[in-house]
């Protein structure tokens, strides 16, 4: 490119308005003023996402264990300092967590037995709920409002039959999932007859979440990887997989199925 062909592009550049980029922050994570782990996020519902986050760590079995999240913001990002109730307190300073930068799930632990935790479960198989897969997408246009604006966001959403209740966004995927499950696990103690939704990559550190929190069906927009179908029939989670302009493709128990 020549030096007059460089100048005619710089002139004939669109300008880009910067309140379109999706914002990112730190955000430092204490129980009781003890440093637990420092993630990216996306600064919206961070109360969701940490009673979301610390039910799929199993660091709490149910919202009610935490017992206060004192959020201050500053320049450098966000500081949450969480308190626990005395037994879960002590549970959590019994095991060891590594101290992190970003949401990336399996991918920030040390060792074997933290990516893949014991999940005391005596789960059984449920039917799948009623809804009609083919309107998911449209949904989740409607729920996308700032990744329509930015285009750098994933989303999750919880529906119950044909409603969608609620949607939480995020730069992370996992982050935007432990939201809507922060969300939902705060409104509602057994989510069993409702549905997870996903936009991204659906590997099996999503399916570990939805299971640990006591979902039955996790339906993805990106096809499964084959760990995460093992994990889902393992642990009889319905896994659903919307191909753009095709039928569902469901994974439950040992066999595949196609249907709506």
């Amino acid at each position: 490119m020549t030096k007059s062909d460089s100048s005619s592009y710089d002139n004939n550049r669109l300008p880009f308005d910067d309140s379109l980029l999706v914002e990112e922050v730190p955000l430092a994570i204490s129980v009781n003023d003890i440093s637990l782990v420092v993630m990216m996020i996306s600064p919206d519902d961070i109360e969701d996402f940490i009673t979301g986050y610390f039910l799929t760590e199993q660091i709490i079995a149910a919202p009610i264990e935490i017992k206060d999240i004192r959020i201050e913001r500053n320049e450098t990002g966000i500081e949450a300092n969480v308190s626990l109730t005395g037994r879960r307190e002590h549970l959590l300073k019994s095991r060891r967590f590594a101290r992190v930068n970003a949401g990336c799930g399996i991918c920030n632990h040390t060792a074997l037995e933290q990516a893949f935790p014991s999940i005391n479960t005596h789960a059984t198989w449920h039917h799948l709920p009623v809804c009609d897969f083919s309107t998911l997408r449209d949904a989740m246009d409607t729920h996308q409002e700032k990744a329509r604006k930015t285009g750098a966001l994933h989303a999750a959403l919880f529906g119950v039959h044909n409603d969608i209740i609620l949607g939480r966004e995020d730069i992370g995927r996992h982050n935007a999932l432990d939201k809507v499950i922060g969300a939902v696990r705060k409104r509602i103690d057994n989510p069993e007859e409702g549905y997870l939704v996903v936009t991204s990559r659906c590997g099996v550190e999503l399916v570990q979440k939805a299971v640990i929190a006591g979902f039955t069906t996790l339906v993805s927009f990106s096809s499964p990887t084959s760990l995460a179908v093992s994990f889902a029939r393992q642990h009889k989670l319905n896994l659903v997989f919307l191909p753009r302009n095709n039928q569902p493709v469901i994974f439950s128990q040992k066999v595949q199925q196609h249907g709506s």
